[in-house]
Order: C-alpha cells, then sequence, then structure tokens
C-alpha cells in the first residue's frame, strides 16, 4: 500500500511486530531522546574517529528534540544571526497548506543552499486524533521532494520512491500543544558531500505520512514500540534555489598551524579543513580529544560543538573536513578552532577578490 494513497480515512494502530530494520532505527531514534541532554555535551573523540567515519558514510544520523511551545520561536530558525541573511531572505516564508484525512498541514518557511535544507511545519490536528495521545514520545514526518520532472530529489523514509543517498544527518525539532491541536516541527537535513542537494525550480514537497512513536517497555533488553500513523497525500510547491551568498574563505591568522588548512563558511554550516597528518598527530597526542569554533563578540562568547567529520580526497591529498552548524555565516570576520579545549587557532576571513 502507497504512501500517498487517500482512502485511508482512519488513524491506524500498529501494534504488530516491526521489521528489524524499522524496529533498530526506531529503537536508536527513541534511546537518542533519552540521551538528548547528555548527547548535547558529548565530544567527538579523536581516538575513535575512523570507525565512526565509516559509520557515518552508509547512515543518516537523525536527532530528535522535544520542545515546549516556548521554544517555538527557536524552530522557527530564528538562530541565523547574519544579518545580510535576515535583510536578504534567506529564510523563505510559504504559508502554503494542503487538507487531507482531517488534517491540515502549512509548510510556513524554508531554507536552501546545496548544502542543506530547512523545512518548518505547522500541523492543525482533529480533536478526536490518537496523534494528540499523551504517551507519544516523538514524531515523524515520511515526505519526499521532486523537480519539474517528476524525480526524486530529497527522500526521507517514503517507502514507495527512489532511495537516495544524499543525505547525511538529520535533525527534527517538534513541539506539540494538546490545547490547540498543534503540531510544529522542523526537519535540518545536511547534505552528504558539499553541493550533494540540487537545485530545483518549481518543485514539489509530498508528505505521506504522519507517525507518533510510544514505547512500550523494555524487555530482555528490547525496546518495544508502537507506531500511531496516519497516511495521507499532503502537497506543496517549494522552491529550492540558491540565493546570491557565497561561500566565505577564512584562513589561521598565523599560517598552517596544528594542520589548520583554513575554512569555509556556508549560509548554514562552517567547515575546518584539517591536514590528514595533522589529524593523526593530534590523536596521538590526545586520545579523547575534541573540536570546538568559538565566537567571541565583546563580552558574549559561543562555543559550537563539531556536527560530524568526514575524510575528503582532493588534488591527490587526503584532509578531514569537521563541519559545525555555525549560522553566523558573515556576521564575523574571526572566529576561533579550539582544539582540545586548550590549543586555539584564529581563523581570519579572506577579502573577497
Amino acid at each position: 500500500m502507497c504512501l500517498s494513497e487517500k482512502n485511508l480515512k482512519k488513524t491506524i494502530m500498529k501494534e504488530e511486530e516491526l521489521s528489524m530494520v524499522v524496529r533498530n532505527r526506531l529503537d536508536e531514534t527513541y534511546k537518542n531522546i533519552l540521551k538528548e541532554e547528555t548527547s548535547k555535551k558529548t565530544k567527538p573523540k579523536l581516538k575513535y574517529i575512523y570507525p565512526l567515519i565509516a559509520v557515518f558514510s552508509c547512515i543518516i544520523i537523525i536527532s530528535m528534540t522535544p520542545l515546549g511551545l516556548a521554544a517555538v520561536n527557536l524552530l522557527r530558525f530564528g538562530d541565523f544571526t547574519s544579518d545580510n541573511l535576515k535583510q536578504n531572505q534567506f529564510i523563505s516564508k510559504n504559508f502554503s497548506s494542503d487538507v487531507d484525512q482531517n488534517i491540515q498541514i502549512q509548510l510556513q518557511e524554508h531554507y536552501f543552499d546545496n548544502n542543506a535544507l530547512g523545512l518548518h511545519f505547522s500541523i492543525k490536528l482533529p480533536r478526536d486524533s490518537n496523534l494528540l495521545a499523551s504517551d507519544i514520545e516523538e514524531y515523524i514526518l515520511t515526505f519526499a521532494i521532486s523537480n519539474e520532472e517528476d524525480q526524486t530529489i530529497i527522500n526521507f523514509n517514503m517507502d514507495d520512491l527512489d532511495v537516495l543517498d544524499n543525505i547525511q544527518s538529520t535533525s527534527v525539532d517538534y513541539a506539540i500543544d494538546r490545547e490547540t491541536n498543534t503540531l510544529e516541527m522542523t526537519y535540518r537535513l545536511q547534505a552528504k558531500e558539499k553541493g550533494n542537494l540540487f537545485e530545483a525550480e518549481n518543485a514539489t514537497l509530498s508528505i505521506g505520512s504522519i507517525k507518533g512513536i510510544k514505547n512500550q517497555g523494555n524487555t530482555q533488553g528490547k525496546n518495544h514500540l508502537s507506531v500511531e500513523e496516519v497516511k495521507g497525500d499532503w502537497k506543496f510547491p517549494i522552491d529550492l534555489t540558491t540565493k546570491e551568498f557565497d561561500p566565505i574563505k577564512f584562513l589561521p591568522s598565523e599560517g598552517k598551524i596544528y594542520g589548520v588548512n583554513g575554512a569555509v563558511a556556508y549560509p548554514t554550516s562552517f567547515i575546518v579543513n584539517l591536514s590528514k597528518d595533522g589529524f593523526e598527530q593530534l590523536a596521538e597526542q590526545q586520545e579523547n580529544g575534541t573540536f570546538q569554533l568559538k565566537v567571541i563578540n565583546g563580552e558574549k562568547k559561543q562555543t559550537y560543538e563539531a556536527k560530524n567529520t568526514k575524510i575528503n580526497h582532493q588534488n591527490n591529498q587526503d584532509f578531514f573536513e569537521i563541519t559545525f552548524e555555525y549560522s553566523g555565516y558573515d556576521q564575523f570576520s574571526e572566529v576561533i578552532f579550539v582544539i582540545n579545549n586548550k590549543e586555539e587557532v584564529l581563523l581570519k576571513s579572506k577579502p573577497s577578490v
């Protein structure tokens, strides 16, 4: 049965055994919720970076965060601090909506820059919807985006469409207000490779289902989950074209110390390039090493943890790319790359030619 089928008239309660692939995925996602506060403080360990990179290359990392409605402004991509991004409308306001299964979904805003895609949905549920149950611990949408030629270019768990390998990680935030029957959700999808998300003017975003995940307890070391699911077909026009926000190059102020070659700031991320030799030397010096990005604005200091690390090959050389979810873009001309919580490399933006 296709996810887009319209003739499913009521919410389905699934109690049957899930497939191992689905069960493992849901089990891991549930564990991430329980560990969320701890995981925010966890630092990438240099000792284990090679096996981690191998794992990152073949799975999509999903982090999910439940938020109260007091934090809804954060859901709405309010963390982009660059005046350039704000004034030139990097975040597109949509306000397009569709109704199916007596559920109204509104695509309120989105951003896109070839490296990342952000989507913000507002979902109005019926008062008697099982998706409003108080024991639901996380929410999931299945959706896909197709171009004008009806070719799938992004697929997030739509089983009846092509499986694509262009997403590295996905962050999901949600807030549920049971008094107004409103579910707010944001998805932030990070490309597996730089520039791996293709532009598509006049594209279509299709949502195939809304799921609520319940935990039914733990026996013999396994979590037993049940799924409340409403299948439907909600469609929205979406424009995936990049606006003129050029990458900004940063260079170390004192030359290539600690193997740091430089960095590049994009609207949605900051990527530090580290030589393979420099990375391995740091790994030998301290096995529990960490990478951070520090930004100082007067007396205010903001620190960003590394989102992911990968090996890249260019000009017959291997080097490491360390990605941070930094949303300042062109706001600061200087940032600090911190190694092992002590060594600091000052990075300065390179003047545009």
